[in-house]
C-alpha cells in the first residue's frame, strides 16, 4: 500500500485536531474541579465553625445553593427522612418547581431518594427512564422532565437523616462519577452542619 504526501499530511492534520480536543477536554475537566475545589472549600468554612443556633433554613438554603453551582446543576433539594411517619420532606426546593414541591412528602421508599437513604449509597443516574429504581410520580405531580440526576446521603455519624438530590445537568451533558464525588463531599460538610445543629439544640434544651 503506498501513502503519498497528501495523506501523510491530512494524517498529522487529523491527530493535531485529535489533541487540540483531547486537550480542550482536559482543560475543562481541571477548570471544573478547580472551582469545585474552591466552593467546597466554601461550604467546608460555613459548617466547620457552627458553635450558634443560625437561621436553619437560610443557612441550609446557602449551602444547597453552592452544591448546586459546584454541580453545575439546574435543580435541587434538600430531602429529609422523618422517622414518625416513615415519610421524606423536600424540606428546601431550588428551582422553578420550589413552590410546588416544598414540604411535599412522599413514601419513604420512592424512587432514587428513597434508595438513597435506605442504603447508605450515592446514585448516580445518567438517564432516569432507564432506570427501574426511578419514580416518575414527582414528575407527573410537578408536570416536570428529569433526564438525569444525582443522590447522596445526608448522615450524623452512620444514621441517614436524609439525602440531597440534584436534578438535570445545566450544561449540554448529564450528571458524572465526578459530579456524583463532589456531592457526595458537599454532602458530608452539610451532614455535619446537622449534626452541630442537632447538638447545639440538645445543649440549649439542657441549659434551660
Amino acid at each position: 500500500m503506498v501513502i503519498n504526501r497528501r495523506d501523510i499530511i491530512q494524517m498529522l492534520r487529523d491527530e493535531n485536531n485529535l489533541l487540540k480536543s483531547r486537550n480542550k477536554q482536559v482543560g475543562n475537566k481541571l477548570a471544573y474541579l478547580q472551582q469545585a475545589f474552591r466552593v467546597l472549600n466554601t461550604i467546608d468554612a460555613k459548617t466547620h465553625n457552627l458553635t450558634e443556633m443560625p437561621d436553619i433554613e437560610e443557612f441550609f438554603h446557602q449551602l444547597l445553593e453552592l452544591v448546586l453551582h459546584t454541580c453545575n446543576a439546574e435543580n435541587g433539594s434538600l430531602i429529609m427522612l422523618d422517622d414518625n411517619t416513615q415519610e421524606l420532606e423536600f424540606v428546601d426546593v431550588i428551582g422553578p418547581s420550589r413552590n410546588a414541591l416544598l414540604r411535599h412528602r412522599m413514601k419513604v421508599d420512592t424512587g432514587i431518594a428513597g434508595e438513597t437513604i435506605k442504603t447508605g449509597q450515592a446514585k448516580l443516574v445518567e438517564n432516569v427512564h432507564a432506570s427501574n429504581k426511578w419514580s416518575s410520580s414527582i414528575d407527573e405531580y410537578l408536570s416536570f422532565h428529569t433526564e438525569s440526576l444525582m443522590c447522596a446521603p445526608l448522615k450524623i455519624e452512620s444514621r441517614v437523616i436524609g439525602a440531597v438530590e440534584l436534578v438535570n445537568h445545566a450544561g449540554e451533558r448529564t450528571f458524572d462519577e465526578n459530579d456524583l464525588n463532589v456531592l457526595q463531599v458537599a454532602s458530608g460538610y452539610i451532614g455535619r452542619a446537622l449534626e452541630r445543629v442537632e447538638k447545639i439544640i440538645e445543649s440549649t434544651e439542657a441549659s434551660k
